[in-house]
């Protein structure tokens, strides 16, 4: 499925820099004051299962389950050297096909509630709002 164009699944060798590439792209939140959980947590463990993929040059990373009937999003980051080139964007379409393509009907995530802007990235993308709660808000997109 991977090819120079779209990301590939991530090799074990490779989840010391991808936890770096994470911590990175979440950073500047944290600098803004936002307590977030661990975000890098479990790498390891993602890509053992097959749930990590990453562009070749290490640009971005996506996070994702794909157990029916419902894919879980469980993290798009881009190394703040890589924004605005829409590498998450390209993630987030990778997300959905490799959903789709397992046979699941809908994709959520959860999203940190002081992150609007991802709110409202996913409210555009076809996510809808489900749940709140202190921290999170969770969203659900139903799948062609």
């Amino acid at each position: 499925m991977a090819n120079a164009s779209q990301p590939r699944l991530a090799q074990a060798e490779e989840a010391p820099a991808i936890t770096r590439l994470i911590d990175a792209a979440y950073q500047p939140y944290r600098d803004q004051g936002i307590a977030l959980p661990d975000v890098s947590g479990g790498v390891s463990d993602s890509i053992a299962a097959g749930q990590g993929w990453i562009m070749d040059d290490l640009s971005g990373v996506l996070m994702l389950a794909t157990a029916t009937p419902t894919a879980h999003l469980m993290n798009v980051a881009v190394s703040p050297d890589a924004r605005g080139r829409g590498i998450g964007g390209q993630l987030i379409r990778w997300a959905l096909e490799l959903a789709q393509a397992a046979g699941c009907t809908e994709i959520a995530l959860a999203t940190h509630v002081d992150m609007p802007d991802n709110v409202a990235l996913y409210t555009h993308l076809g996510w809808r709002e489900t749940e709140r709660d202190a921290t999170r808000v969770m969203m659900v997109r139903p799948l062609p």
